[in-house]
Protein backbone atom coordinates (compact mmCIF):
# COMPACT_ATOMS: atom_id res chain seq x y z
CA UNK A 1 0.00 0.00 0.00
CA UNK A 2 1.42 3.41 -0.90
CA UNK A 3 2.22 5.66 2.07
CA UNK A 4 2.17 9.44 1.89
CA UNK A 5 4.35 11.73 3.94
CA UNK A 6 2.53 13.53 6.69
CA UNK A 7 4.38 16.73 5.79
CA UNK A 8 3.02 16.50 2.26
CA UNK A 9 -0.46 16.15 3.69
CA UNK A 10 0.17 19.10 5.96
CA UNK A 11 1.41 21.23 3.08
CA UNK A 12 -1.85 20.75 1.22
CA UNK A 13 -4.34 21.06 4.03
CA UNK A 14 -2.89 24.02 5.96
CA UNK A 15 -2.27 24.82 9.57
CA UNK A 16 -5.42 23.18 10.87
CA UNK A 17 -4.09 19.75 9.88
CA UNK A 18 -0.36 20.44 10.36
CA UNK A 19 -0.39 19.61 14.05
CA UNK A 20 -2.22 16.33 13.47
CA UNK A 21 0.20 15.46 10.65
CA UNK A 22 3.18 16.17 12.91
CA UNK A 23 1.81 13.89 15.61
CA UNK A 24 1.17 11.21 13.01
CA UNK A 25 4.74 11.43 11.75
CA UNK A 26 6.11 11.21 15.27
CA UNK A 27 4.12 8.07 15.90
CA UNK A 28 5.17 6.56 12.55
CA UNK A 29 8.85 7.22 13.23
CA UNK A 30 8.54 5.93 16.76
CA UNK A 31 7.23 2.60 15.52
CA UNK A 32 9.67 2.34 12.63
CA UNK A 33 12.84 3.45 14.46
CA UNK A 34 15.29 1.30 16.47
CA UNK A 35 14.46 0.57 20.07
CA UNK A 36 15.98 -1.62 22.69
CA UNK A 37 12.58 -2.92 23.74
CA UNK A 38 11.13 -3.23 20.25
CA UNK A 39 8.13 -0.97 21.09
CA UNK A 40 9.45 2.23 22.64
CA UNK A 41 10.74 5.45 21.10
CA UNK A 42 14.29 5.67 19.66
CA UNK A 43 17.02 5.63 22.24
CA UNK A 44 18.50 8.88 20.89
CA UNK A 45 20.59 10.17 18.00
CA UNK A 46 19.57 11.75 14.72
CA UNK A 47 16.15 10.99 13.14
CA UNK A 48 16.42 8.18 10.57
CA UNK A 49 14.19 8.94 7.58
CA UNK A 50 15.66 6.45 5.14
CA UNK A 51 12.59 4.18 5.27
CA UNK A 52 10.01 6.85 4.34
CA UNK A 53 8.38 6.67 0.87
CA UNK A 54 8.60 10.39 0.14
CA UNK A 55 11.30 12.96 0.90
CA UNK A 56 10.56 15.30 3.77
CA UNK A 57 10.39 18.96 2.81
CA UNK A 58 9.57 22.07 4.73
CA UNK A 59 5.80 22.64 5.09
CA UNK A 60 4.17 25.46 3.16
CA UNK A 61 1.70 27.43 5.21
CA UNK A 62 -1.57 28.60 3.66
CA UNK A 63 -2.31 32.20 4.74
CA UNK A 64 -6.05 31.52 4.29
CA UNK A 65 -6.64 27.99 5.52
CA UNK A 66 -10.13 26.54 5.13
CA UNK A 67 -12.34 26.45 8.20
CA UNK A 68 -12.52 23.11 10.01
CA UNK A 69 -15.05 20.63 8.58
CA UNK A 70 -15.56 22.73 5.46
CA UNK A 71 -17.01 20.44 2.77
CA UNK A 72 -14.95 20.22 -0.41
CA UNK A 73 -16.02 22.35 -3.32
CA UNK A 74 -18.17 20.46 -5.84
CA UNK A 75 -16.37 19.43 -9.03
CA UNK A 76 -16.76 21.74 -11.95
CA UNK A 77 -19.67 20.61 -14.11
CA UNK A 78 -18.59 19.51 -17.52
CA UNK A 79 -20.67 20.47 -20.56
CA UNK A 80 -23.21 17.85 -21.57
CA UNK A 81 -21.86 15.98 -24.57
CA UNK A 82 -25.02 13.92 -25.01
CA UNK A 83 -25.34 10.20 -25.59
CA UNK A 84 -23.35 9.27 -28.72
CA UNK A 85 -26.10 6.75 -29.60
CA UNK A 86 -28.87 9.24 -28.96
CA UNK A 87 -29.63 9.67 -32.66
CA UNK A 88 -33.00 10.15 -34.36
CA UNK A 89 -34.44 6.86 -35.61
CA UNK A 90 -34.85 6.16 -39.33
CA UNK A 91 -38.07 7.40 -40.92
CA UNK A 92 -39.93 5.54 -43.69
CA UNK A 93 -43.09 6.99 -45.21
CA UNK A 94 -43.31 9.37 -42.27
CA UNK A 95 -43.09 6.62 -39.63
CA UNK A 96 -40.22 6.44 -37.13
CA UNK A 97 -38.54 3.03 -37.10
CA UNK A 98 -37.09 2.41 -33.65
CA UNK A 99 -34.17 0.01 -33.56
CA UNK A 100 -32.41 -1.52 -30.57
CA UNK A 101 -28.91 -1.42 -32.02
CA UNK A 102 -28.81 1.06 -34.94
CA UNK A 103 -29.33 -1.56 -37.65
CA UNK A 104 -31.97 -1.63 -40.39
CA UNK A 105 -32.63 -3.54 -43.60
CA UNK A 106 -35.09 -2.26 -46.19
CA UNK A 107 -36.94 -5.12 -47.95
CA UNK A 108 -38.89 -3.79 -50.94
CA UNK A 109 -41.19 -5.49 -53.44
CA UNK A 110 -40.26 -4.97 -57.11
CA UNK A 111 -42.75 -7.43 -58.59
CA UNK A 112 -44.56 -6.65 -61.85
CA UNK A 113 -47.53 -5.04 -60.11
CA UNK A 114 -45.26 -2.28 -58.82
CA UNK A 115 -45.67 -0.72 -62.30
CA UNK A 116 -49.19 0.44 -61.34
CA UNK A 117 -49.42 4.23 -61.32
CA UNK A 118 -49.95 6.14 -58.07
CA UNK A 119 -51.27 9.59 -57.35
CA UNK A 120 -48.74 12.43 -57.67
CA UNK A 121 -46.45 12.46 -54.62
CA UNK A 122 -43.75 14.60 -53.06
CA UNK A 123 -40.31 13.16 -53.69
CA UNK A 124 -37.18 13.46 -51.54
CA UNK A 125 -36.45 16.85 -53.14
CA UNK A 126 -39.89 18.16 -52.11
CA UNK A 127 -41.02 18.20 -55.73
CA UNK A 128 -44.45 16.89 -56.78
CA UNK A 129 -43.84 14.08 -59.28
CA UNK A 130 -45.79 11.41 -61.17
CA UNK A 131 -44.83 7.76 -61.25
CA UNK A 132 -45.66 4.19 -60.32
CA UNK A 133 -45.52 2.27 -57.06
CA UNK A 134 -41.85 1.40 -57.50
CA UNK A 135 -41.00 5.04 -58.23
CA UNK A 136 -42.68 6.01 -54.98
CA UNK A 137 -40.82 3.30 -53.08
CA UNK A 138 -37.46 4.36 -54.54
CA UNK A 139 -38.07 8.00 -53.66
CA UNK A 140 -38.82 7.07 -50.07
CA UNK A 141 -35.76 4.83 -49.89
CA UNK A 142 -33.58 7.72 -51.04
CA UNK A 143 -35.11 10.00 -48.43
CA UNK A 144 -34.75 7.49 -45.59
CA UNK A 145 -31.24 6.28 -46.42
CA UNK A 146 -29.89 9.79 -46.94
CA UNK A 147 -31.04 10.75 -43.43
CA UNK A 148 -29.49 7.76 -41.62
CA UNK A 149 -26.98 8.79 -38.94
CA UNK A 150 -23.43 7.55 -39.48
CA UNK A 151 -23.79 5.33 -36.40
CA UNK A 152 -26.26 3.10 -38.29
CA UNK A 153 -25.62 0.04 -40.40
CA UNK A 154 -28.00 -0.81 -43.23
CA UNK A 155 -28.68 -2.85 -46.33
CA UNK A 156 -31.33 -2.85 -49.08
CA UNK A 157 -33.06 -5.87 -50.62
CA UNK A 158 -35.52 -6.02 -53.52
CA UNK A 159 -37.63 -9.07 -54.19
CA UNK A 160 -39.90 -10.62 -56.80
CA UNK A 161 -39.86 -14.41 -56.82
CA UNK A 162 -36.14 -14.12 -55.98
CA UNK A 163 -34.17 -11.74 -53.75
CA UNK A 164 -31.49 -9.23 -54.74
CA UNK A 165 -29.33 -7.48 -52.16
CA UNK A 166 -27.31 -4.31 -52.44
CA UNK A 167 -24.43 -5.94 -50.50
CA UNK A 168 -23.80 -9.43 -49.09
CA UNK A 169 -23.94 -7.90 -45.59
CA UNK A 170 -25.02 -4.62 -44.02
CA UNK A 171 -22.61 -1.69 -44.08
CA UNK A 172 -22.09 1.53 -42.08
CA UNK A 173 -24.22 4.47 -43.18
CA UNK A 174 -21.26 6.47 -44.43
CA UNK A 175 -21.70 9.00 -47.22
CA UNK A 176 -19.86 6.70 -49.62
CA UNK A 177 -22.08 3.71 -48.79
CA UNK A 178 -25.24 5.78 -49.02
CA UNK A 179 -24.28 7.00 -52.47
CA UNK A 180 -23.48 3.44 -53.59
CA UNK A 181 -26.85 2.19 -52.34
CA UNK A 182 -28.78 4.97 -54.07
CA UNK A 183 -26.99 4.26 -57.35
CA UNK A 184 -27.87 0.56 -57.07
CA UNK A 185 -31.51 1.33 -56.22
CA UNK A 186 -31.84 3.45 -59.37
CA UNK A 187 -31.20 0.42 -61.59
CA UNK A 188 -33.90 -1.85 -60.09
CA UNK A 189 -36.89 -2.45 -62.38
CA UNK A 190 -40.28 -4.10 -61.68
CA UNK A 191 -40.70 -7.72 -62.80
CA UNK A 192 -41.85 -11.14 -61.69
CA UNK A 193 -43.99 -12.43 -58.85
CA UNK A 194 -43.98 -11.96 -55.07
CA UNK A 195 -41.97 -14.05 -52.60
CA UNK A 196 -42.34 -12.24 -49.28
CA UNK A 197 -41.34 -15.21 -47.12
CA UNK A 198 -37.99 -15.77 -48.82
CA UNK A 199 -37.21 -12.03 -48.89
CA UNK A 200 -37.81 -11.34 -45.21
CA UNK A 201 -36.17 -14.57 -44.01
CA UNK A 202 -33.09 -13.67 -46.09
CA UNK A 203 -32.86 -10.31 -44.33
CA UNK A 204 -33.29 -12.01 -40.94
CA UNK A 205 -30.33 -14.34 -41.59
CA UNK A 206 -28.15 -11.54 -40.18
CA UNK A 207 -28.80 -12.07 -36.48
CA UNK A 208 -27.51 -8.61 -35.55
CA UNK A 209 -30.37 -6.97 -37.45
CA UNK A 210 -33.09 -5.64 -35.17
CA UNK A 211 -35.36 -3.74 -37.59
CA UNK A 212 -36.83 -4.70 -40.97
CA UNK A 213 -38.80 -2.22 -43.09
CA UNK A 214 -40.94 -4.37 -45.41
CA UNK A 215 -42.85 -2.80 -48.31
CA UNK A 216 -45.09 -4.78 -50.66
CA UNK A 217 -48.14 -4.25 -52.86
CA UNK A 218 -49.62 -7.73 -52.92
CA UNK A 219 -50.07 -11.20 -51.54
CA UNK A 220 -47.16 -13.67 -51.71
CA UNK A 221 -47.56 -16.17 -54.54
CA UNK A 222 -44.28 -18.11 -54.69
CA UNK A 223 -42.21 -19.58 -51.88
CA UNK A 224 -39.09 -20.51 -53.83
CA UNK A 225 -36.95 -18.63 -56.31
CA UNK A 226 -37.43 -21.30 -59.00
CA UNK A 227 -41.23 -20.69 -58.95
CA UNK A 228 -41.88 -24.38 -58.34
CA UNK A 229 -43.76 -23.95 -55.09
CA UNK A 230 -46.39 -21.31 -54.38
CA UNK A 231 -47.02 -21.88 -50.68
CA UNK A 232 -49.88 -20.62 -48.53
CA UNK A 233 -49.99 -17.31 -46.68
CA UNK A 234 -49.40 -19.19 -43.43
CA UNK A 235 -46.33 -20.92 -44.84
CA UNK A 236 -44.87 -17.54 -45.76
CA UNK A 237 -45.64 -16.18 -42.28
CA UNK A 238 -44.18 -19.28 -40.64
CA UNK A 239 -41.01 -18.98 -42.72
CA UNK A 240 -40.59 -15.42 -41.43
CA UNK A 241 -41.39 -16.32 -37.82
CA UNK A 242 -38.94 -19.23 -37.89
CA UNK A 243 -36.13 -17.03 -39.21
CA UNK A 244 -36.71 -14.28 -36.65
CA UNK A 245 -34.84 -15.90 -33.76
CA UNK A 246 -33.29 -12.54 -32.74
CA UNK A 247 -36.68 -10.92 -32.13
CA UNK A 248 -36.33 -8.22 -34.78
CA UNK A 249 -39.14 -5.74 -35.32
CA UNK A 250 -40.79 -5.99 -38.73
CA UNK A 251 -42.49 -2.77 -39.74
CA UNK A 252 -44.80 -3.48 -42.69
CA UNK A 253 -45.91 -0.98 -45.34
CA UNK A 254 -48.61 -1.87 -47.85
CA UNK A 255 -48.62 0.33 -50.95
CA UNK A 256 -51.90 0.52 -52.84
CA UNK A 257 -53.53 -2.44 -51.06
CA UNK A 258 -56.07 -0.75 -48.80
CA UNK A 259 -58.77 -2.41 -50.95
CA UNK A 260 -57.03 -5.81 -51.19
CA UNK A 261 -58.21 -7.64 -48.07
CA UNK A 262 -55.98 -10.71 -48.48
CA UNK A 263 -52.76 -8.76 -49.11
CA UNK A 264 -53.50 -6.25 -46.36
CA UNK A 265 -54.30 -8.97 -43.81
CA UNK A 266 -51.11 -10.83 -44.68
CA UNK A 267 -48.94 -7.73 -44.15
CA UNK A 268 -50.76 -6.83 -40.92
CA UNK A 269 -50.22 -10.31 -39.52
CA UNK A 270 -46.51 -10.35 -40.42
CA UNK A 271 -46.09 -7.08 -38.53
CA UNK A 272 -48.16 -8.19 -35.52
CA UNK A 273 -46.37 -11.53 -35.19
CA UNK A 274 -42.96 -9.86 -35.23
CA UNK A 275 -43.40 -6.93 -32.85
CA UNK A 276 -44.04 -4.29 -35.50
CA UNK A 277 -46.89 -2.24 -36.93
CA UNK A 278 -48.61 -1.83 -40.27
CA UNK A 279 -48.97 1.33 -42.34
CA UNK A 280 -51.07 1.94 -45.47
CA UNK A 281 -49.21 3.85 -48.21
CA UNK A 282 -51.46 5.49 -50.79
Amino acid sequence: MKRISAFSVAARTGGAVLMAGTVFLSVSVAVAGPSTSGYGPPSGGPLDTAGLDLPISAPVYDPNPPAPNTPPAPPEKQPDQGDPRDQPPPVFFGEELNTANDTIIYVVDNSGSMTIAVNPFEDENQQIVHGNRLDRAKSELRRSISALPHSFQFNVMFFDECVRTCWPAKRPASLENKQAALAWIAGVQPMGWTNSGLAVSTALADKDVKTIALLSDGSPNFLDCAMHYVGTFEQHREMIRGANTQGARIEAFGIGIEGDTDARNFMQQVAAQNGGSYVDVR
